[in-house]
């Protein structure tokens, strides 16, 4: 036999068996060469690609809407019913809803947090369950893993698993994703699987390690914000996890230097905690290396939870264990990650800060040219800094702070003689003594400084020596504020920069003012300046000073840089890096140590310069990224505006979500690229930016007609239900509730459905429903007094104000000592549900506030649609098309960006402009996922485009697939019936609905439908007459027969009565093509006619939709 090649430690991610397994239990089969053979798509992202672009949050029935989403794809094959997987995610929710109980803001888990939460749900299911039999599944895959790679000819280091490695999970999600906050949940998760299966006494006490006190503070604040109640590990006070009657367990922090394998004076022997502890690791890869003291503080993790069990959270477990070089320490973590959301799916899924990477050509060009390459830097970074302070207003919602520039590499702490060389510390502090050369050249050199800004902004990048090793401007179109809009002389920059950014009105001299203490802390300021503009932190600030001091007195090095630098300390300055965060700091510029990597918790950063980062350096590396492409994002999506819908993104604020990256060497900068392209992620070094001419028809605005709410006299501003409607009770008041009498009517009321969906059970569910149902069939329910009083309603009232603030609904009152009353009145409900929940027992009065809650939610959702209807339906006014066009695009062009390094994606931008603007040509499709482009002559404007690649950005927003494919059959319909619309005089006309911000509909729940179709005729009089369809090729798995969307096809003719029928309105739904009639038939339990007579259609009858479609814009 052959010898097996080793598969290389690289690919661990492709190793993650645990989080192989669990895809498993949903159908999916991780071996499949689909997910081997390439490195875009792994199993797990079956499931991320079905929730991606799910709505966060909880729907009426208090479930998260990723949960129905997730069930629209349920299969037999699938190792859970959806009954389980409802009560998994009850589960989640529960846990949220006590994390959420006393903020302000409450969380709302975004689609990964979700899914990672359900892989531990499943887990801790299965461990608690039956240990024995998840050690036969997982050893079942495992089995299969290791066969399939001996197949192929290579040895895996993958061993069965061992009884005593379930214990431990880990969870590797990118920083700024949110892992403290899982954290929490898992703690709870943890905590109820335990309670539930009698284990609770198995497990002495929670213990959270971090690895410095910094970090541990910050633990100890967040967990108080979710309501546990942390404290510091004390060696003589233990309390037993199954302690007290709280739903928060007491969580014991300490640093992992704090513990040893003896007592100490500033130690604790990790052995007298005992090994049964739930244990808590943050930054869990510390410690995976070879070093003796990190060897022994995985002995102390082991020591506290041997017997027990570990959660361990890292965003760079695959670096740590690449980096570790140990067979051993692969196995155990590719054993136990439980869910792998890295960095580069975080990006790519439009999280975090986008990021330019700014790489001159080689150490040569660094040296010669370093000045213009750090004026370059300096000018990005006051263009963020500034268009900040210009359009803070503007930008408000997009959640931004104060742009700082950070300049950050390895520890600059004094040589002792073991953990570095003399050679080294006097790198790494030169490093330093490099930036603060180049300041102070700066600022007291001002026509040196005003000729190299001039050289950056309006020379040729060539001889400013501004170019890539392929000769590209590394700084092309990085300017686009300071030359498009501030338009200012270079001497005017120079003096606005030394005031925005240097706390100067005209420059002078650099201040260094060492803080003396141990604080660490260097000022930076100008001349007399009392107000410092920059701060260093480091581990040895006296050591940096001296070492600074003696660098300045170098002759050369001075007449090199010609700068201006003073060296000084201050007995008096207080230290500034705690209140770098501060809405008045002063501090611009900082520059430190890799101390910022674990921990430290900023938004600010928005400019990273690298100093002494090589790649060996993996984890340090992308944790330092994650500083800085921290990102807020609007409605705190974490998302950048370039991915966020529905909201439009103001002109620039794209650069205050971008990380410029620069290199105080050009070999840090280069290891730091190479770095990213192992880990699959762009350069984005050169941003390839194509503009595609967009052109609108003109003169239709007297013809068409469109709908839109009217507008306020006073404001200008058109009428908003939220903003200018009246104060909604919810319980109404005196003998009124407030109840709408439209659900009153048949059909219409709110129905709870709890009896077994038989086709999702299991085989032992099945039995145990059919058992059930043989004694009592469900019948409707209402709630008697006698319920109704056992009810806890300072928990409604609260969880039901956070539902309503979550869902928008401003002017919506929740009256706490009305909800008796609504759930005492059985007009506007349904509950139907087995007798063994509905009976008089202890265990069912859970259930019952549960029903509570979703019944109250429903009725909130129900009465606030009313009244936005009975507020804005005298306020809709139809208007020409010009007067409404908010639906066509204000820029008479697409722009159209991607990496440039992305060859392929960017040779089709080109070929697809090249098509529609010198060709003339009306379809473009590279034939691969990429760009595609559609001219349709009906379309208000051309072209249409559709990004099929998430690495190219479109906008205006470009169509999803199912959209264009509309539009192709809409095209090959009309060319096919060309001659008919001409001799009965009929003209056709498209425009596609700008989302969230075009027409929209109360009467169908905020119905946005995606194009509007005209069409125009004149009738026996010569009176020009006007048909309107509001057309949506979207997903209706989600849906019912009695949905708003679905019923708004007989509402909308309302609309069109109180308009005096000046138009004829209509309403469609195209289901797209994965969706079939017989599926839709089957779960609706509805006929062929029933739909079409909703007028609902499928793509899926590629020759007979459009048909449809054309048949109800035209019918007579």
């Amino acid at each position: 036999m052959a010898k097996l090649k080793k598969l290389e430690t690289k690919h661990f991610n492709k190793k993650l068996a645990l989080n192989q397994w669990l895809t498993t239990q949903f159908g999916i089969n991780p071996l499949d060469e689909k997910f081997l053979k390439t490195g875009s798509l792994r199993a797990l992202d079956v499931l991320a690609n079905t929730l991606r672009k799910s709505k966060s949050g909880l729907a009426a029935d208090r479930h998260h809407f990723y949960l129905a989403d997730l069930l629209t794809h349920w299969q037999p094959s699938w190792q859970y019913s959806e009954q389980q997987l409802r009560k998994f995610d009850e589960n989640i929710v529960a846990h949220l809803d006590l994390i959420n109980e006393g903020r302000d803001n409450a969380i709302e888990w975004k689609y990964f947090q979700w899914l990672s939460l359900l892989f531990v749900e499943i887990y801790l299911y299965e461990f608690f369950n039956d240990r024995y039999s998840l050690l036969n599944k997982l050893n079942n895959y495992l089995s299969a893993f290791n066969n399939y790679y001996h197949e192929q000819g290579y040895e895996t280091p993958l061993t069965p698993y061992a009884y005593e490695d379930l214990n431990k999970l880990c969870l590797q999600n990118a920083t700024g994703s949110g892992k403290t906050l899982l954290m929490h949940c898992n703690v709870l998760q943890f905590q109820h699987y335990a309670k539930r299966f009698a284990q609770l006494d198995d497990y002495s006490q929670v213990i959270l390690i971090s690895p410095n006190e910094r970090l541990s503070e910050q633990h100890l604040i967040e967990l108080s914000d979710s309501g546990f109640n942390p404290s510091r590990l004390v060696q003589s006070v233990q309390q037993p996890l199954s302690s007290g009657d709280s739903p928060f367990v007491d969580i014991k922090l300490t640093e992992i230097t704090k513990l040893s394998d003896t007592q100490g004076d500033k130690v604790m022997d990790a052995a007298s905690f005992g090994d049964q502890n739930l244990l808590l690791v943050d930054e869990g890869h510390r410690g995976l290396g070879t070093a003796d003291s990190e060897t022994g503080w995985l002995a102390s993790r082991r020591q506290l939870a041997g017997n027990g069990f570990t959660f361990e959270y890292s965003a760079t477990f695959k670096e740590a264990v690449v980096a570790a070089k140990n067979s051993k320490v692969e196995m155990d973590y590719a054993k136990s990650v439980v869910f792998d959301y890295a960095y580069r799916y975080f990006y790519e899924d439009g999280y975090g800060k986008d990021y330019r990477i700014f790489n001159l050509a080689n150490k040569q060009e660094e040296i010669i040219h370093q000045k213009p390459y750090l004026t370059a830097a300096l000018l990005a970074f006051y263009q963020q800094l500034r268009l900040f302070q210009d359009r803070k207003s503007e930008f408000e919602h997009f959640n931004l702070e104060m742009p700082l520039w950070v300049f950050v590499g390895a520890s600059v702490i004094k040589d002792n003689g073991k953990t570095e060389s003399a050679k080294n510390y006097s790198e790494r502090a030169s490093d330093i003594a490099k930036v603060l050369k180049f300041f102070g050249w700066f600022l007291s050199n001002q026509s040196q400084a005003i000729e190299a800004i001039d050289s950056v902004l309006n020379t040729n990048a060539k001889t400013a020596g501004l170019t890539d090793e392929k000769g590209y401007d590394i700084f092309g179109s990085s300017f686009p504020y300071l030359k498009n809009e501030l338009k200012l002389s270079p001497s005017q920059i120079f003096t606005d920069l030394c005031q925005k950014v240097f706390q100067s009105n005209s420059g002078g001299q650099l201040v260094v003012e060492r803080i003396t203490g141990d604080s660490g802390e260097l000022l930076l300021k100008v001349g007399d300046s009392s107000k410092p503009f920059g701060l260093i932190n480091v581990g040895d600030a006296k050591g940096l000073a001296d070492h600074l001091e003696s660098s300045l007195s170098h002759d050369q090095e001075r007449e090199q840089l010609d700068c201006d630098i003073q060296i000084a300390k201050s007995e008096f300055a207080s230290p500034l890096f705690a209140e770098i965060n501060a809405e008045n700091s002063p501090v611009n510029i900082l520059i430190g140590s890799k101390k910022f990597v674990e921990g430290w918790n900023s938004w600010r950063v928005s400019s990273m310069g690298l100093m002494n980062t090589g790649k060996k350096e993996g984890s340090q590396i992308i944790q330092l990224f994650g500083r800085g492409v921290r990102l807020r994002g609007r409605d705190m999506s974490l998302m950048r505006s370039s991915r966020y819908l529905p909201a439009s993104a103001p002109k620039y604020v794209q650069l205050l979500e971008t990380l410029n990256v620069f290199g105080v060497g050009s070999d840090f900068i280069a290891s730091f690229k190479d770095y990213l392209a192992d880990e699959g992620l762009p350069g984005n070094e050169d941003t390839y930016i194509e503009n595609v001419k967009l052109s609108v028809v003109e003169g239709m605005g007297e013809r068409l007609k469109m709908l839109r709410p009217k507008v306020r006299q006073d404001t200008q501003k058109a009428y908003s239900f939220s903003k200018d409607g009246p104060l909604v009770l919810l319980g109404g008041t005196g003998n009124d509730l407030g109840i709408p009498p439209n659900i009153l009517k048949r059909g219409r009321k709110v129905i709870l459905d709890r009896c077994p969906n038989m086709r999702t059970m299991t085989a032992k569910e099945l039995e145990e429903a059919n058992s059930a149902l043989q004694v009592t069939e469900p019948r409707a329910a209402h709630f008697d007094t006698t319920r109704a009083n056992l009810l806890r309603y300072d928990k409604l009232y609260l969880a039901l104000n956070r539902y309503v603030q979550s869902r928008g609904y401003a002017n919506l009152l929740v009256q706490k000592g009305r909800l008796q009353s609504l759930l005492l009145s059985h007009s506007w409900y349904d509950i139907y549900i087995p007798d063994n929940q509905w009976n008089m027992a202890s265990n069912n009065i859970r259930v019952w506030q549960e029903l509570a809650l979703e019944l109250l939610c429903s009725l909130a959702d129900k009465i606030h649609n009313f009244h936005k209807r009975s507020y804005l339906e005298p306020r809709l006014e139809l208007v020409t098309l010009d007067s409404a066009n908010d639906n066509l695009p204000i820029d008479n062009e697409y722009t159209i960006t991607v990496d440039a390094s992305s060859s392929a994606l960017v040779d089709d931008i080109q070929q697809l402009k090249e098509a529609f603007e010198q060709h003339s040509e009306e379809l473009f499709d590279s034939g691969r996922e990429s760009i595609k482009g559609i001219k349709l002559n009906e379309h208000l404007f051309n072209p249409l485009l559709c990004a099929t690649s998430d690495r190219i950005k479109v906008r205006p927003v470009g169509l999803e697939l199912s959209e264009f494919e509309f539009i192709e059959d809409l095209k090959d319909w009309l060319a096919s019936h060309q001659r008919l619309l001409e001799q009965s005089g009929e003209e056709v006309y498209l425009l596609r609905n700008l989302v969230r911000k075009g027409i929209g509909f109360f009467e169908a729940g905020g119905f946005y439908p995606d194009f509007i179709l005209w069409r125009l005729w004149k009738d026996e009089q010569g009176e020009l007459k006007q048909r309107i369809a509001f057309v949506d090729p979207h997903g209706i798995l989600r849906t019912g027969i009695g949905d708003d969307k679905i019923e708004f096809s007989q509402k909308i003719k309302n609309v069109q009565t109180r308009l005096n029928n000046e138009v004829e309105l209509e309403s469609i739904i195209i289901s797209p093509p994965k969706t079939t009639r017989e599926m839709i038939q089957a779960q609706w339990n509805v006929t062929a006619n029933d739909l079409e007579n909703s007028h609902v259609f499928f793509m899926s009858d590629k020759e007979q939709y459009i048909k449809q479609v054309m048949s109800v814009l035209r019918k007579a």
